[in-house]
């Protein structure tokens, strides 16, 4: 093989973002076993010990669960590139500065 298919064959891992995917699937798979487990855990409890610690681990868990997915997505999806072919526009900042003289008699 040379450099340029090479090149070539990471610029097209890089674009469709395969290993991101990958993990990103594979923290899916593992939030969607842990909730399932969580579920099933308490769902088996004797009645005398679903008390209101175990509903707070419970829900605290599935929280933190959620919350650990929710930012792998966010940052799989905010370090997408661009597929618009234009270059962005130019962003053009204006200020206006304005004085005021007022008039003080003694």
């Amino acid at each position: 093989m040379n450099k340029q298919t090479l090149l070539d064959w990471a610029e097209l891992i890089d674009k469709l973002r395969i290993y991101p995917r990958i993990f990103l699937t594979a923290c899916f798979g593992w939030a969607v076993w842990l909730s399932v487990a969580l579920v099933h855990w308490y769902t088996t409890l004797p009645k005398e010990d679903r008390s209101l610690e175990a509903t707070g681990f419970g829900s605290i868990t599935f929280v933190a669960v959620l919350g650990f997915l929710k930012l792998v997505y966010q940052t799989y999806s905010d370090a997408g590139i661009s597929w618009d072919p234009s270059p962005p526009a130019a962003v053009r900042t204006t200020s206006k500065e304005s004085t005021q003289t007022t008039e003080v008699t003694p």
